[in-house]
């Protein structure tokens, strides 16, 4: 190459292959135009070389899939971890955790990174496995002794009795980007494109937040109960990772709860919140049971309080939909469902699968605070009690402006209004009159989701 160029250069130049002509004398030295003529080729050289290292990048920030339209909109997070799969470089490292896997395109794009020398470390959970997965196996095995593997954790990684429902890729080294940390709601599952809405959210040369990650990883790699099993790590000031199984579920200590304390109200500036009231946005796959009920009694004391909150979810339980129907003195919290039963089998067949919180507004002292929550963690006890991530992020400008719009574009398209009914008792056992409650019908099936594909 460097022969090559230095041909070119010297035809450029006009002085052909008399490389030591003029007055270098018996030294043979090179002349003023030589020297001039090195200097360029090196140049040269340089800039060809350059143009060989790879300029790939995993586009950052919030994605989202739109599914049943086919094309690009519906694979799009596939399409993001597979290109970081094919651009992975020789003698990196992919790690992933997933709860389920069927994509023959991303089993195909690991074993061709293995095959090439990339370290592809794969954990999932044991409810089924797919022959995509047992492709995957058939060449890299499951023994995690070996540089790759796939591995099937017989609960949680890091739990026992639930399971390993985190979501996450991490790539040490991939085109022009290091430590990229991929996190979000969705699986690498057909189901997760074709009938869920989901997020992926990637961060790339994020050395701090991938060793954080990278560490929870190693944890869960040995399928044995971890100690401590709730994590909370602070990763600088604009992350927060928490890590379930979390034992002490209640009200006042719920990690989700702990995100919501800082929350003031009044007082949101800087072109935050709405019209002064800090503005609380949910999208939640499930949301049930008795984290689900004192969750959903929270965010409807923030908007008894004064908050901007508007909720939607893809399925929600009975004692959930008549916390949301309790009537405070500002009116009935606003909620609408995304979940929709679209064959007639009284079955939820299309619906949002993401676990998100968006906050902005006056919180921890700051009234112009951007904060997104992502993750793996739906709103309902098993929410807490196997392998789930919990990732908060503040003042990110670029990734909060995607999250709400994609937020407001759900809510404007991809919702339903919840009718409210009156109950029909209005006393209670001893006749005393009961609170004004609505209870939100939520439709066929709404209950009742393919497990699964959580």
């Amino acid at each position: 190459m460097i022969k090559r160029a230095t041909g070119r250069l010297l035809v450029a130049l006009g002085v052909g292959a008399v490389v030591f002509a003029g007055t270098g004398g018996a030294t043979g030295a090179p002349t003023a135009v030589h020297a001039a003529g090195t200097t360029t080729v090196a140049a040269q050289v340089s800039v060809e070389s350059a143009a060989r290292k790879p300029t790939w990048r995993p586009t950052q920030g919030g994605k989202f899939n739109v599914p049943r339209v086919g094309g690009d909109k519906q694979y799009r997070l596939e399409k993001q971890v597979v290109s970081a799969i094919r651009h992975a470089r020789k003698g990196s490292q992919i790690k992933i955790s997933l709860f389920s896997f069927d994509r023959f395109p991303v089993a195909d794009a690991l074993i061709a990174a293995h095959r090439r020398g990339v370290d592809v470390k794969v954990l999932m959970n044991d409810h089924e496995e797919p022959r995509a997965q047992k492709k995957l196996r058939r060449v890299i095995g499951k023994n995690r002794s070996k540089r790759s593997y796939i591995y099937q954790c017989q609960n949680g990684c890091r739990s026992t009795g639930e399971n390993n429902h985190s979501k996450f890729f991490l790539f040490s080294h991939t085109g022009a980007a290091r430590d990229v940390v991929m996190v979000g709601s969705v699986n690498m599952k057909l189901n997760g494109s074709k009938n869920q809405y989901n997020d992926l959210w990637t961060k790339n040369d994020a050395p701090a937040l991938y060793a954080t990650f990278d560490d929870l990883f190693r944890r869960m790699r040995p399928d044995k109960v971890d100690k401590p099993t709730y994590m909370r790590r602070e990763i600088g000031k604009n992350f927060m990772l928490q890590v379930t199984p979390f034992h002490n579920e209640g009200p006042d200590n719920d990690p989700i709860d702990t995100v919501l304390d800082p929350v003031k109200c009044k007082g949101a500036r800087g072109g935050t919140g709405t019209n002064g009231r800090t503005l609380i946005r949910v999208n939640m796959h499930a949301w049930n049971g008795r984290r689900g009920t004192y969750l959903a009694e929270r965010f409807r004391k923030l908007y008894a309080a004064g908050c901007d909150v508007k909720l939607q979810y893809g399925y929600a339980g009975k004692l959930v939909r008549d916390e949301f129907g309790i009537k405070t003195p500002r009116g009935y919290m606003p909620i609408r469902a995304n979940g929709f039963d679209t064959d007639g089998d009284e079955e939820t067949d299309l619906y949002s699968h993401m676990k998100l919180l968006i906050i902005t507004g006056n919180y921890g002292g700051d009234r112009s605070a951007k904060v997104v929550v992502t993750g793996s963690s739906n709103y309902q006890d098993s929410g807490v009690r196997g392998d789930e991530v919990i990732l908060r992020m503040l003042n990110q400008d670029r990734t909060t402006a995607q999250y709400l719009k994609n937020w407001k574009w759900m809510w404007e398209n991809r919702t339903r209004e919840v009718p409210h009914v009156q109950p029909k008792r209005s006393t209670d056992r001893f006749g005393r009159p009961l609170p004004e409650r609505r209870v939100y019908l939520a439709g066929p099936g709404i209950d009742s989701p393919e497990w699964e594909d959580e």
